[in-house]
């Protein structure tokens, strides 16, 4: 494991960033324990900063500690994938259920994440950052800070389901892209069942790209 982190960052931003981009791109059915000595050589880093990049990325729910071990970054199965999307799809359809509160700018901002997106499409990780920005975001315009707080928790996993998506299927960048495309012209428009409908397409097809059904 190496990679490039920018010299402009403090030191625990680069441990933290490197260390999520890395557990992203684990595959989901992988497990492991993370070292702190050679996450320090790998971050080009001091023990201080990744012990702080720990600690952040167990409270978002990225890692888990585990008493005389270490950091335990656990397994998504095909069940938790199904779970995970079944949730997404309740909250989804439901925030959207109130288009006539939706402004103009937060569907502008949808359309504007899809653009970075396109943009994004030869850095998976990237990628599925923004995607995860574009769900929460129709999500945060329903203005319940209580399900948004529950989306925000689920987001770890739809990274690393998420990166594992876009790079194991052929295609599947450009096929997510129409997607979201299509829910935002459902939200342009107004209409609610188009806009469920296209929320339950997409989600079909992100379960099927990842577990295969």
């Amino acid at each position: 494991m190496s990679q490039l982190t920018p010299s402009s960052q403090s030191a625990p931003e680069t441990a933290y960033n490197w260390l999520r981009s890395y557990i992203a791109s684990l595959p989901r059915d992988a497990e492991t324990f993370l070292n702190e000595a050679v996450l320090t050589k790998e971050t080009g880093t001091s023990r201080t900063p990744v012990r702080e990049a720990l600690l952040r990325l167990e409270a978002e729910g990225f890692i888990k500690r585990v008493p005389h071990k270490g950091a335990y970054v656990p397994p998504i199965s095909d069940a938790d994938v199904r779970a995970i999307l079944q949730a997404r799809s309740v909250v989804e359809k439901w925030a959207v259920s109130g288009l006539d509160d939706m402004v103009e700018g937060q569907i502008d901002a949808l359309q504007g994440l899809i653009d970075q997106q396109r943009e994004a499409q030869g850095d998976p990780a990237r990628f599925i950052e923004l995607d995860t920005e574009f769900h929460t975001l129709m999500v945060r315009a329903a203005g319940n800070p209580i399900l948004t707080d529950f989306y925000s928790s689920l987001r770890q996993r739809q990274l690393r389901i998420g990166v594992l998506a876009v790079t194991k299927g052929r295609g599947r960048a450009d096929q997510v892209l129409g997607e979201h495309q299509s829910i935002v012209d459902a939200l342009r428009a107004r209409n609610i069942e188009s806009t469920h409908q296209a929320i339950d397409s997409h989600l079909k097809s992100t379960r099927a790209a990842i577990v295969g059904y």
